[in-house]
């Protein structure tokens, strides 16, 4: 590994920390109050694996178990979007996100929206240096609140139901907390514009409970900086730099590994092991794919793991890890299951909630959402079609496989009460 990309990689993660620092400050100087984030593994909330969002940080105060200030609470939430990988071998995969992130958000009251819009806009102008025509608003024509809490603070482009209406649309994985949002898009210089972050209505049982403000730090970045892609603003993409699109996929996946291994996860943890699991095989698949061999993954891992975990020692436990995967030479299954369920329920929902169980006799489970199905208009009904991946030892038999699929079943069912569609042969 050149010196000069660790070099880059050190002043990427400096100029993400400045950004970060900047943000916190900025909201605690107009009396917000920092809140500590959740960890990688969330301590509370049992819908997710892994934290995914500032919401994650936010849901104590959004439940009302905890009573929240005027000037509300700001936290940088460490993420882990890594729910479905394998959509990262496909075609439309694209490197507008990234795998592992830093949220920055801020709740305030629902009595503070004014109060809260008029931070955000101070935060833009000021702390950013952004004009009014830099700035757009994508939103709802008839989320009136959102439109007149921003209208009030900024004179930028507001863009309306520029997209479909899932697009300001939100679940958080709690039974009644929703959001409707807006997405905030900066200026790129060519007559385009590039989301950034969103603006938040909470509401809990349909009663508002807040108001949110959230960015990525990679994202403000990349839209500073017009990247086209995230990872040229990142460490990760820096150790080396990639040059092609399935470049930027490795170097994504090596910047996932560097955050789990660094926050603890092991491959022989339960659910959170078993994505851990498929991140590693995943890596090294598209590794091959670009002829970049073991050693060379090792080397790039410890490269990154010197800027974003210096004192850990995530090359000797990742490679810990790759010997006990090679002693078990794993064997992979891919299965569809088909169910029935309500309206209301997201079916991400039933792919992370799959992905969750513990099947006896399974070394790795990973599901993703592969069809949806609105006809059963007459009974409310969706139908969703899961691929289930299973890896499993060698000499497993056709019983285990069927015994893991009718655990994952019985427990969509017992949580969602979704009806598998057909019987498991």
């Amino acid at each position: 590994m050149r010196a000069a990309d660790v070099s880059e990689a050190r002043t990427r993660r400096a100029r993400l920390d400045r950004l970060a620092d900047q943000f916190v400050g900025h909201f605690l100087g107009v009396g917000a109050e920092p809140l500590t984030a959740e960890p990688c593994v969330p301590s509370q909330d049992r819908t997710i694996l892994f934290t995914n969002s500032a919401v994650v940080s936010f849901k104590p105060f959004l439940r009302g178990e905890i009573p929240l200030g005027a000037a509300g609470v700001v936290v940088r939430q460490p993420c882990v979007r890594a729910h479905n990988l394998r959509a990262t071998f496909a075609d439309q995969f694209t490197n507008d996100f990234i795998l592992q992130f830093e949220m920055l958000g801020v709740l305030a009251p629902a009595g503070s929206r004014q109060r809260l819009s008029g931070g955000v806009a101070r935060y833009f102008a000021q702390v950013l240096g952004l004009d009014q025509v830099d700035v757009a608003l994508r939103v709802a024509e008839d989320d009136l609140d959102l439109i007149g809490m921003w209208s009030a603070a900024w004179s930028g482009p507001l863009l309306t139901n520029t997209h479909e209406r899932d697009y300001y649309r939100w679940g958080f994985g709690d039974p009644g907390l929703t959001g409707r949002g807006a997405t905030f898009a900066i200026a790129q210089g060519d007559g385009t514009y590039r989301d950034l972050g969103n603006l938040i209505a909470f509401e809990r049982d349909g009663s508002l409970a807040g108001y949110g403000f959230g960015i990525g730090v990679e994202t403000l970045a990349a839209c500073l900086d017009r990247h086209p892609w995230i990872l040229h603003s990142v460490p990760a993409g820096a150790v080396p730099p990639p040059s092609t699109e399935e470049e930027a996929k490795l170097a994504d996946l090596v910047g996932l590994l560097v955050r789990l291994y660094a926050e603890g996860v092991r491959i022989r943890s339960r659910a959170q092991g078993h994505v851990l699991r498929k991140a590693v095989v995943n890596t090294l698949r598209l590794a091959a794919q670009l002829h970049v061999d073991e050693a060379q993954v090792l080397r790039r891992i410890d490269a990154l793991a010197s800027v974003e975990a210096p004192g850990r020692p995530v090359k000797d436990l990742v490679s810990a890890d790759l010997a006990r995967l090679a002693a078990e030479r794993p064997a992979t299954y891919s299965h569809d299951l088909s169910f029935w369920c309500d309206r209301g329920v997201a079916p991400d929902e039933l792919a992370v909630a799959a992905a969750q169980a513990n099947p006896d006799g399974v070394l790795g489970i990973a599901c993703q959402v592969k069809d949806v199905w609105k006809g059963d208009r007459d009974r409310g009904r969706t139908s969703v079609t899961l691929e289930v991946v299973l890896d499993l030892p060698a000499n497993a038999g056709k019983d285990v496989r069927k015994s893991a699929l009718r655990e994952v079943a019985a427990r969509l069912a017992e949580d969602f009460k979704a009806e598998l569609r057909g019987e498991l042969r």
